[in-house]
């Protein structure tokens, strides 16, 4: 079941109109999906198991696990292993099973059954077969962290969204779907905590403290904003063609947490950008800071236009 929250912030800009800018979820397949993915992850030993969004998923199975009889138990263990050597080697947002897999549990929310679903069939038995004993132990908890966090960040949304949209929707000239971005809560997402795919597929971790309040905020806008990947990056290839010049790798996806952040922090003064507290800046994008810094920020600020910046991007 969908649920929408129409924002009511009285100081809304002209050019933002009433209606919902995101719309939440909380599905019982799709947790159930990214669960069994983060523990066959775990068991498969992958290199990502202890980053921050997932390193408690281990801890939150067992307190399920004593919950269940040894019959139960079996069968959840022997699932785990089947996602540990299947599925759960799989990216959740580069591997296109994953992502077709993905949006189709996102349709079917919490029908009773897949047997209508576009789940393809292998995937579609090993879920149902989880489902009871994912109900009976952990499905109460999970749907109430859906709904917790669901209902934390649509309260910083009503307080702030619209100004944050507007911003948002100026400095990449594009439009909001008018009937708000889908986001999808599940307990575990993946590594990251959230992710986007194509087709607004946005997952986001109820059970990830990292992304509670603001880091929360930042995250679900960031997120929405790679729907706008393919457009910004014809525009910086344009920008590359006229200056003759390469896009650097990873400049595209530099530019969303830089502008987030900053979309963030212009209406409420004082927050620290996820790309400042995660230390990004010395890491992954520390080329593209004194950049963004000079060229970019004043075009944020309200001087010059977008193809002029984006040439002035490229060294």
């Amino acid at each position: 079941m969908a649920i929408v929250f129409l924002l009511t912030l009285s100081s809304i800009p002209a050019q933002i109109p009433e209606r919902p800018i995101f719309v939440y979820r909380s599905g019982f397949w799709l947790s159930l999906h990214h669960y069994l993915y983060v523990l066959g992850r775990v068991d498969a030993k992958m290199p990502d198991i202890q980053r921050r969004a997932v390193a408690g998923a281990p801890d939150d199975e067992a307190k399920g696990l004593a919950t269940l009889n040894a019959s139960e138990v079996q069968i959840w263990k022997d699932i785990v292993r089947e996602y540990g050597t299947g599925l759960s080697r799989m990216d959740a947002v580069f591997d296109d099973r994953m992502v077709t897999i993905g949006r189709a549990l996102a349709a079917a929310g919490n029908v009773d059954s897949l047997e209508r679903s576009d789940v393809e069939p292998n995937v579609r038995k090993l879920l149902e077969r989880a489902a009871p004993v994912y109900r009976k132990a952990w499905w109460q908890k999970h749907e109430t962290a859906n709904r917790f966090r669901m209902a934390e960040l649509d309260a910083l949304v009503q307080r702030h969204g619209r100004a944050i949209l507007a911003y948002l929707v100026r400095a990449y000239e594009q439009p909001w779907p008018s009937d708000g971005y889908p986001v999808q809560f599940t307990p575990f997402s993946n590594w990251a905590g959230a992710f986007s795919t194509r087709g607004r597929h946005l997952v986001f971790s109820s059970l990830d403290e990292g992304l509670a309040g603001l880091p929360g905020l930042e995250t679900l806008f960031h997120e929405a904003m790679h729907q706008w990947d393919e457009i910004m990056d014809d525009k910086l290839a344009a920008a590359s063609k006229a200056k003759q010049t390469q896009v650097p790798a990873n400049l595209s996806h530099a530019m969303i947490f830089y502008t987030a952040g900053e979309a963030v922090r212009s209406v409420i003064p004082g927050h620290r950008p996820y790309a400042e507290t995660r230390d990004m800046w010395n890491g992954a994008f520390r080329e593209f800071k004194p950049r963004l810094d000079a060229v970019w920020k004043p075009y944020l600020e309200g001087r010059g236009s977008l193809a002029e910046t984006l040439r002035n991007l490229l060294n």
